[in-house]
């Protein structure tokens, strides 16, 4: 649970900054390629949105493998140290330090991870009711009868687009308001009662074309996809507006294509407004439109930028938009790239008391007030163990907390630690040669048990024995963060010392 608990906190404090910089290097990016075709924008918006999932989902993964370690660590002397499950999972043995960790307290993170589901749960519930709404409209729509207006429009949309139809479903609907397309595996068309009664053939031209574009490019699966990509990092603004301009770009590529194979572009253009403008009911109705998975021709809400789009050729050159689209790559990869490789961390479980180390550290105190450490004479204590059996008992938890907190206090030390301690040998060794007798990681200033205070130091002590002069050592303390050595002693080798008396 707390393994997944900090693979979940990760992804979203790595989102949070990742997500931002994601959308505005593609924001850079659209407004580069702003004189060029619809297309490169709609990608470019498109592998954001990718990349804006992909990239704190791998950063949380790497630090999740970096911190995953087995239950037993065996250090260099050969001992071999057991730790607890719930420390055991966050502490690895050749771990880095990172400056970005950030403590988090229990309750914090709780709070945290509820509000990230509700959010989720949310936009996951209005996925499933659009996907109803979608079918709903479907089942209420009814097979078009012959008409050889409609069907010749269809004839020359196919034909200009050089697409085969045939395994498409053309169908009319009484409450639909605007054209739609839905479908994954066998695409359906939905035109307008309203639009079939009007009969105008330009806008009907307009209104299929359109559609049939849509089922070509496949962008009601590829939509579908995009809101799956998107559920999980729904929270964030910026996420929001990437999928707003995939959806917006999505139609001005579809406008570009109706614009250069079926329609002239002042023609599609002047079609485009008599459908949002000349029937101010079906324009009325198109906004009270329930939230569906459909795709068409009403999708965004930018239908300025879209007649302007067609009535403004692109003015970029063959060669210089080469040069653009690959220095826009460059421009969204490569920061993404090192933003992946620069994670940041929540870390959980050093300052936190799980329930079984409360109840531990509940039975020690209630130990103390027993009067355990008055108990000088060991006949005495060990009578009272032999005939107590909740003395025994209540001992026994004490002497397990006693060994967690030191097993604790041994993780923290191997997190904290910047140097492994074959560095610290081969430092201590370069001041001091001789043979290394034992080496060990500690530390002093500890503010709690797992938990260094800020003027506290990591160090390793290592032992070496001076062959010259027999019966002589020397202890070298070498800190654990730079290497730099904090002081040696040439003492018999039983006076062992630490930094603190000096």
């Amino acid at each position: 649970m707390r393994t997944s608990s900090q693979l979940l906190l990760n992804f979203l404090l790595n989102a949070a900054w990742q997500i931002a910089l994601i959308a505005a290097l593609a924001s850079v990016g659209a407004w580069l390629l702003r004189s060029s075709s619809a297309r490169y924008r709609h990608w470019l918006w498109v592998s954001a949105l990718c990349l804006a999932f992909v990239v704190p989902a791998v950063t949380s993964l790497r630090v999740y493998f970096e911190t995953a370690t087995p239950t037993t660590i065996a250090p260099i002397n050969g001992t071999e140290l057991v730790l607890p499950r719930s420390v055991a999972a966050g502490v690895s043995a050749n771990s880095v330090a990172s400056p970005f960790e950030f403590q988090l307290n229990t309750n914090l993170a709780l709070i945290l991870i509820g509000l990230y589901g509700i959010v989720v749960l949310y936009r996951g519930f209005k996925l499933v009711q659009a996907w109803q709404t979608t079918r709903a409209i479907k089942r209420n729509a009814h097979e078009l009868e012959a008409d050889d207006n409609v069907a010749a429009i269809i004839n020359k949309c196919e034909s200009d687009l050089a697409t085969d139809s045939r395994g498409v479903r053309v169908l009319r609907s009484e409450t639909l308001p605007v054209p739609v397309t839905m479908g994954l595996a066998r695409p359906v068309i939905i035109l307008p009662d309203a639009l079939l009664r009007e009969g105008n053939a330009e806008l009907l031209t307009s209104a299929i074309g359109h559609e049939l574009i849509h089922v070509t490019r496949q962008d009601y699966a590829l939509n579908f996809t995009y809101e799956l990509l998107y559920l999980p990092i729904s929270f964030h603004p910026a996420a929001a507006l990437l999928r707003r301009r995939i959806k917006q770009t999505r139609e001005l590529c579809c406008d570009e294509l109706v614009a250069a194979r079926i329609l002239k572009a002042e023609v599609y253009a002047r079609s485009l407004l008599q459908l949002a403008g000349s029937a101010p009911t079906l324009r009325a109705r198109a906004r009270r439109l329930p939230v569906t998975t459909t795709v068409g021709i009403a999708d965004a809400d930018i239908l300025e930028a879209r007649i302007m789009s067609l009535l403004t050729k692109p003015r970029v050159t063959t060669r210089w938009k080469k040069t653009l689209l690959f220095a826009v790559s460059v421009l969204l990869l490569v920061p993404c790239v090192a933003a992946a490789a620069f994670n940041m961390r929540f870390d959980v479980a050093a300052q936190d008391v799980l329930p079984q180390e409360q109840r531990r550290k509940q039975a020690e105190q209630e130990l103390e007030k027993k009067g355990i450490r008055e108990m000088r004479s060991a006949d005495v204590l060990q009578e009272k163990i032999a005939r107590d059996p909740q003395f025994r008992g209540e001992l026994e938890l004490r002497r397990e907390a006693e060994l967690d907190m030191r097993a604790i206090k041994q993780a923290a030390l191997i997190r904290l630690a910047r140097i492994n301690m074959d560095q610290a040998i081969q430092i201590a060794s370069s001041q001091q040669p001789g043979k290394v007798m034992s080496a060990s990681l500690d530390a002093k200033g500890w503010e709690e048990p797992g938990k260094l205070a800020r003027d506290g130091q990591v160090f390793y002590h290592v032992l070496i024995a001076d062959e010259a002069a027999e019966n002589t050592f020397t202890h070298v303390w070498v800190n654990a963060i730079d290497g730099t050595i904090l002081g040696t002693d040439k003492e018999l080798p039983r006076k062992q010392r630490s930094p603190g008396n000096q």
